[in-house]
């Protein structure tokens, strides 16, 4: 017998859509962390992610056969994953922020690529107030920010999964920079 997590995604996929629960649910246990971290991150609030987890797989298997086999899983329930909390977001609090950037310990802005970026933002209390800080900042440069720095996705990734450019992401990427750098040398000046 195959260990579960050596069983490839287009097989469990197969097996779901022959009507084989366990394979649906091995898929979604792999994935699950994943798709709430994402939505806890853009929805931003706690009492609501549940319910957009909820969706995200409720629109995944709906749509399991509209897949394409031999594609990576992984990008295509991450485009799920982010539309349906984007939507969710603006269904559920309808507001719109204003943006801002960050900086690495050095003071200098971050790359969007900086290996001190990475390690800045593990640090307990500095990713406590970048998450705070993503709740003052637009829809679109929290989602770029979270899924370019959280899930480590390469910006062309990004750029296929909101349909526009990859100079669009990088854009977006130091418009968010700037403005949590913004955000958090004001919180700290206080």
């Amino acid at each position: 017998m195959i260990p579960l997590e050596q069983i490839p995604d287009d097989a469990l996929i197969e097996a779901a859509l022959r009507g084989e629960g366990s394979a649906a649910a091995r898929l979604y246990h792999r994935y699950v962390d994943r798709v709430h971290r994402i939505c806890y991150r853009i929805v931003l609030n706690p009492s609501e992610v549940k319910d957009c987890v909820q969706e995200v797989w409720l629109k995944v298997f709906q749509h399991l056969d509209r897949f394409q086999p031999g594609k990576p899983f992984g990008p295509w329930l991450n485009s799920i994953t982010v539309h349906t909390a984007i939507d969710f977001y603006r269904k559920s609090s309808g507001s719109q922020s204003h943006a801002v950037s960050l900086q690495d310990p050095n003071g200098a802005p971050m790359a969007e690529d900086s290996p001190n970026g990475a390690q800045w933002l593990e640090e307990s209390h500095n990713l406590d107030a970048v998450l705070q800080a993503l709740q003052e900042i637009s829809l679109t440069q929290r989602t770029v920010f979270i899924l370019r720095f959280f899930e480590d996705l390469p910006p062309a990734e990004i750029a296929q999964m909101l349909h526009c450019s990859v100079n669009t992401i990088r854009t977006h990427i130091r418009r968010s920079l700037l403005a949590l750098r913004q955000i958090l040398a004001d919180k700290i000046l206080r």
